[in-house]
């Protein structure tokens, strides 16, 4: 661990957060082996090696605060579900607020989580595959902050439909040219974000890219987005905030 002040012993932590699930079991594919086709285990079954007790400890806010913007976004569906069986009405507008400061480092931590040990080096500075850079493992212990426009987009288009399960999907951006992970794309409950690693930005995802039947090239990419809004019927039914 390039921080230094380790507790000697690795523990085993979950890849993806297991407090965003409901549920024991969980539906996984992408790993060596289960490239070709989904395969579903317990949940404490997808866990590796990767920090000692000490570091595990202090990226814990991370993962509670990826529990509360899945919790919230689990809450606007179920409100948009309720909401589109009543009469039509202006409503009383919800708000659901998410620190997106963290939910950032969340994203960045389950990056590395899911491409440690790969192909690729992870980070344009870093030199060992499957290693994140210094400056990485920084700024998701909250050492540090990315710079320009490297960080999170929220990734959308017109008709775009979402399909709203306790579910989340990764897919590495490769930067093969030069031989690195450039950035991650995810599929959050059904929303789509993408989180890039340097800091000149990125204005669109080339042609083709996304999850299979999927093509996020044609998406608009919104940087540090601060809301979602939701209409049911005609009219705004609630919001969703992320704070910057």
């Amino acid at each position: 661990m390039c921080l230094g002040n380790c507790s000697g012993k690795f523990s085993r932590e979950h890849v993806v957060t297991g407090a965003l699930f409901l549920g024991n079991e969980i539906t996984v594919q992408g790993f060596r082996w289960c490239k070709s086709e989904p395969k579903t285990i317990g949940l404490s079954s997808l866990t590796a090696k990767i920090l000692c007790r000490r570091h595990n400890s202090d990226l814990s806010p991370l993962d509670r605060a990826a529990a509360h913007a899945f919790g919230s976004l689990r809450q606007a569906t179920r409100l948009s579900n309720v909401r589109s069986k009543l009469r039509q009405r202006i409503w009383n507008v919800k708000r659901f607020p998410i620190d997106g400061r963290v939910l950032e480092r969340w994203f960045l931590k389950t990056l590395v989580n899911l491409a440690f040990e790969g192909e690729y080096p992870i980070g344009r500075n870093s030199v060992v595959a499957g290693q994140p850079s210094k400056d990485l493992v920084e700024i998701a212990f909250g050492l540090n902050q990315f710079d320009g426009r490297a960080g999170l987009y929220t990734v959308v288009h017109v008709g775009q439909q979402i399909e709203a399960k306790d579910t989340v999907q990764f897919a590495p951006l490769i930067k093969k040219a030069k031989g690195h992970v450039a950035g991650g794309l995810f599929s959050f409950r059904g929303f789509r974000f993408l989180l890039f690693l340097e800091p000149e930005g990125i204005k669109q995802l080339p042609s083709g890219v996304g999850f299979p039947g999927e093509d996020w090239g044609i998406s608009q990419l919104n940087f540090h987005n601060e809301q979602m809004r939701a209409k049911v019927g005609k009219y705004l039914s609630h919001v969703t905030e992320i704070k910057w």
